[in-house]
């Protein structure tokens, strides 16, 4: 949700009502500018050529009446210069209206005005020119000419007074609708500043007397008061306030030093009856407590460890150092220690994994919370090694005893299948091909777990040398292509040209190639293809080992490194050794090993080591 302080919405309330008022001033005076043209042109347009069609009735009835004095009466009634005045004033207001033609079908009525005037004008210059004159040439010529001129006079005046009404009547409309539309924009205005003006003093005096009502509660004690109006502005914040003030008032209130004092008490014993040595410190690195093993640990007592500053401690305990020798000075503990280390007391050898705690408390009223300190747990680890070591020796005893006697046994079953010795039939021949199949699995199982035992003591023996990559392939080729003829599988070995040597363990490193191309061979169907590459990438050359058979599922991928691990409803056999042996090996020679697979497509296995320069 968008949050808009009180300052934003008084801004915005104040800003719409003044944005309205200034509406409705552009929109008034838009229409009142736009009456006030349309009337103005309507008086400059239209009502000139109705003054000046009135000035042509009254001048062209002038004509008439002295050309009616010219042919009935005598030459003293007629007066010429009044004609010609009367001429001029009609040729005058003619060309006015020529001038100003606004309406529609103007233009023609005035074209045949100048034209019937031209006519009658000519003829009675004719008429003139006749020594008498000739009172039927008036009545046939001259009084029709002057009856069209009239008519097209008068109606260019009914075409001007027309336009005039219509203009009139859409200065009428057009008023009513500003009238409308502005009373429309008021109204609008008044609701809204009314609603403003009813709303808004009661939407902040509200949260106030609440506020006013909550401190008075608070002032007598009523610790439980809340204020429970929501808002998202300073109103709303306030509220918060007030209710995590309330909150730590009634958890002040209601804390007990009594019942405090017994809960650390209860704590106190339960961390020393611990199992574990505990050790806490604060968010200043000050020790906090430390229960009796820990003590032992440290060969001191409580009140020389309680309150003490955790590096000023380690300086003259080196069994401490060693305890908090990463821990002090971060602010976050991102790796949790579970290697053992090892401790002497009184001249004997322990060992213990550490594990260490962020200890982050929510303060109350708080949204998030901060570091309180941390915890660090010793675990005495020493019986578990002891056992463990046990095992790896006792499985390095067996493997060691049994190698001899199944060499042996291979031995005794190569001469018992020579024919020099004697000829076997078909049944006894197949039992002997058996045994043997039995054999080398049982001395690949004894060879595995023999380098497994090497692998856990550290006891495994490499001899680093400069290695070219082609060599390397041209050691395990011959091996390899044997082991694939059992499925008439081929594979095509791939070495980028020009790469730089690596300094490693050659038998090492072709025994775990081997042991890959084996699994791949065991993974391929019948008659496919494995392809063995090496390439350079950066300081490193990448052996790759590709298969094209079943494949695997993304999270069998990590977990099949690990000791034993088999992937389940496979139906393929194996220790489950192999590929952990593998991956201590190539770690070992400072590289890695890792898997990608597709089910259903195959699956790759890359080795890095590094390049030697």
């Amino acid at each position: 949700m968008i949050r808009i302080n009180l300052k934003s919405k008084l801004f915005i309330g104040f800003g719409f009502l003044f944005f309205m008022i200034v509406l409705i001033w552009i929109i008034s005076t838009y229409f009142i500018y736009d009456l006030s043209n349309r009337s103005a042109a309507m008086l400059k347009e239209n009502y000139q050529t109705v003054e000046s069609t009135k000035f042509l009735l009254q001048s062209i009835d002038e004509i008439k009446t002295q050309q009616i004095n010219y042919c009935f009466g005598d030459k003293f009634t007629f007066n010429d210069s009044i004609l010609k005045n009367s001429q001029n004033i009609f040729e005058a207001n003619l060309e006015a209206v020529q001038n100003n033609i606004t309406e529609e079908g103007e233009q023609s009525v005035i074209g045949q005005l100048t034209a019937g005037y031209q006519n009658y004008k000519l003829t009675f210059e004719k008429l003139k020119s006749n020594t008498k004159p000739d009172s039927t040439v008036f009545f046939r010529e001259l009084i029709p000419q002057y009856s069209i001129t009239r008519n097209q006079i008068v109606t260019l005046w009914d075409m001007n007074m027309d336009a005039i009404s219509n203009k009139n009547k859409l200065l009428k409309s057009t008023a009513h609708s500003a009238f409308l539309f502005i009373s429309l924009i008021g109204t609008i205005c008044f609701i809204l500043s009314a609603l403003f003006f009813f709303r808004y003093p009661q939407k902040i005096a509200r949260p106030i007397g609440e506020l006013i009502r909550g401190i008075s509660e608070v002032a007598n004690r009523n610790y439980s008061k809340r204020l429970e109006f929501q808002s998202n502005d300073e109103l709303g914040e306030l509220a918060k306030a007030f209710n995590t003030m309330a909150a730590k008032l009634d958890e002040y209130e209601h804390s007990n030093l009594s019942e405090l004092l017994f809960e650390k008490r209860r704590i106190d014993t339960i961390i020393n009856n611990m199992k574990d040595a505990i050790i806490g410190l604060n968010d200043k690195n000050k020790i906090i407590f430390s229960n009796s093993y820990a003590c032992r640990i440290l060969s001191t007592n409580e009140s020389a460890l309680i309150g003490k500053y955790a590096p000023d401690v380690a300086l003259n305990n080196a069994v401490f150092q060693k305890i908090i020798y990463d821990v002090v000075g971060r602010d976050i503990i991102e790796v949790k220690d579970f290697k053992p280390l090892r401790i002497e007391n009184d001249e004997k050898v322990s060992f213990f994994t550490r594990e260490v705690l962020d200890v982050n408390i929510k303060k109350t009223g708080e949204e998030h919370a901060v570091k309180a300190g941390l915890v660090i747990i010793l675990k005495n680890v020493t019986k578990f090694l002891e056992q463990d070591e046990a095992k790896t020796n006792f499985m390095a005893t067996i493997s060691h005893e049994l190698k001899t006697p199944i060499s042996s046994l291979r031995l005794n079953l190569k001469l018992l299948d020579d024919k020099r010795i004697g000829s076997l039939n078909t049944e006894q021949h197949e039992i002997v091909q058996a045994l043997k199949s039995e054999t080398k699995k049982m001395l690949t199982i004894t060879t595995e777990l023999l380098d497994l035992a090497q692998v856990e003591t550290g006891n495994i023996q490499l001899n680093f040398q400069k290695v070219n990559s082609s060599d390397i392939f041209e050691y395990i080729r011959e091996t390899s292509e044997n082991h694939s003829k059992s499925k008439n599988i081929k594979i095509e070995f791939m070495v980028e040209p020009n790469l730089p040597p690596v300094f490693v363990d050659s038998e090492k490193t072709a025994w775990v190639l081997i042991n890959l191309i084996n699994n791949a061979i065991q993974y391929s169907y019948k008659e496919g293809k494995i392809i063995v590459s090496a390439t350079k990438a950066s300081d490193n050359i990448i052996y790759k080992v590709q298969d094209f058979g079943k494949g695997m599922e993304p999270q069998y991928l990590e977990l099949i490194f690990k000791k034993f691990f088999r992937i389940p409803n496979s139906v393929e056999k194996g220790t489950g050794l192999g590929l952990a042996i593998s991956k201590e090996f190539v770690s070992k020679q400072n590289g890695s090993i890792w898997a990608e697979s597709t089910l259903g497509k195959g699956s790759c296995f890359y080795i890095s080591l590094p390049v030697f320069y």
